[in-house]
């Protein structure tokens, strides 16, 4: 969960590894920073907690979002282990830029010279002057010239325009469509306390707002600048975190040659299916069940019906309205939870499913799944919820139409994997073959 922005440090000087690897360390915001953080911004003085058993028609946070050749990697930094972010380069010269590096979106925004007048939540954000560029160029004739997507409480929106874009210090794309955005109200005061300045979307061209420009991927293989339109997370759990683009970096994984491969079940979200969900030695959900995998979002989100089986579960859980988490007692055993995923499980032990935090000198604890609401509005807006709500929009009014992202037998049944699941393993985006794969961990790794 984003809620403020926290300074993290990284090495001045870059590491390769190999002849086409380049690695930069970062250093993480600890668990506890996290949690606190986290409590800070959402809760008053005191914490208020609802029975589970009232609470069921409040339950959800809400959730609606409309070693190879030539690779690199790209610093990553974490804010409160829960989003990743990473500097690119726009223009010449170059103008360096905080991006979130999503796979839950496929544009790319950044804010342009207006953004700050027009909104208050863009004053303290780098803003890119095209002026400054001499490789800017406005969107030719006849081309899509507005930019606008829907967040939770409004849109972001401004003008398309084309400029070099630069990843990893030389993985350059010359021309590529982006958005210089005017206006950030969609984001609401959260953005203002983030650190970083945009988004650059790592889905396919079916998601973005100008389905005719190719995404920053598709563009980077086009013109030679990767053999393969491939990239991989290693998301740090406190530890060091790196983006490889071109490939996978070999020294991640326990068995290079152990890669679970899923096929999409369509190119738009990293959605793929999953065989089944599991609680502990329950089943809760079976058959087609969706997955899309989201460095967006930092916790996990699983539809009402098969999050509440699991809280109807755990004795003693209640609702904390600010949140729209549930608080469990700390001494709580809780189950591991597993996800199959062509035949292989993947738990999340039962240690990692809570949060704990101190507050007037006593402990408490937060179950950290939650549901993903299909409707309604929340005034406990966060950067995580926020970045999700066209998700799940699109999935409540597109699913089974042939223009939706979103396959119909998945309409109900989508989980949102974020990065305490993504965490756990090493992610592999092939975006060239349609296809996602899951990697152990080196072990030293997991620690």
């Amino acid at each position: 969960m984003l809620t403020h922005s926290l300074a993290l440090s990284a090495a001045l000087a870059a590491t390769a590894v190999s002849a086409d690897l380049l690695t930069i360390p970062i250093r993480k915001v600890p668990d506890n920073v996290h949690h606190a953080n986290l409590l800070s911004s959402h809760t008053p003085p005191r914490l208020t907690v609802m029975r589970s058993a009232s609470a069921v028609a409040t339950t959800g946070r809400k959730l609606i979002r409309g070693g190879t050749d030539h690779e690199e990697n790209v610093v990553l930094h974490d804010l409160q282990n829960a989003q990743y972010y990473g500097t690119v380069s726009i223009g010449s010269p170059p103008q360096e830029f905080e991006m979130v590096f999503d796979t839950g979106s496929s544009d790319l925004w950044i804010p342009g010279q207006t953004c700050a007048s027009n909104s208050d939540n863009c004053s303290s954000k780098s803003a890119y002057v095209k002026t400054a560029s001499s490789s800017f160029s406005e969107v030719a004739a006849g081309s899509m010239s507005n930019f606008s997507i829907r967040y939770g409480s409004g849109d972001v929106s401004g003008k398309f325009g084309l400029d070099t874009v630069t990843v990893a210090e030389d993985y350059t794309v010359e021309g590529q469509t982006f958005a210089l955005v005017d206006s950030t109200d969609g984001l609401g005061d959260v953005y203002e306390n983030a650190a970083f300045d945009g988004i650059l979307g790592l889905a396919f061209q079916a998601l973005s707002q100008d389905p005719q420009a190719n995404t920053f991927i598709a563009n980077l293989q086009d013109q030679d600048g990767v053999d393969r339109a491939m990239f991989a997370f290693y998301l740090g759990d406190e530890s060091d975190g790196e983006l490889a683009i071109g490939g996978y970096n070999e020294d991640r994984m326990q068995n290079p040659n152990e890669i679970n491969w899923v096929p999409l079940a369509m190119p738009a979200y990293w959605l793929i299916a999953m065989d089944q969900v599991k609680f502990g030695d329950t089943v809760i959900t079976t058959g087609q069940t969706g997955g899309i995998m989201d460095t967006g979002t930092s916790l996990i989100y699983g539809p009402e019906d098969q999050v509440m089986s699991m809280i109807d579960a755990i004795p003693g859980a209640e609702l904390i309205p600010q949140l729209q988490l549930y608080l469990i007692p700390c001494e709580t055993d809780l189950p591991d939870l597993e996800f199959q995923i062509e035949g292989q499980p993947y738990n999340i032990p039962g240690d990692e499913l809570m949060m704990k935090f101190s507050q007037d000198g006593e402990d408490y604890c937060i179950f950290s799944i939650a549901v993903m609401e299909f409707a309604g509005s929340s005034e406990f807006d966060t950067i995580d919820e926020i970045l999700e709500e066209k998700i799940v929009d699109e999935i409540k009014n597109f699913a089974g139409v042939a223009s939706s992202p979103i396959p119909e037998e998945f309409s109900s049944n989508t989980w949102l994997m974020g990065d305490s699941f993504l965490r756990l393993q090493y992610s592999i985006y092939d975006y060239e073959n349609e296809r996602f794969g899951l990697a152990e961990l080196k072990e030293d790794m997991e620690e």
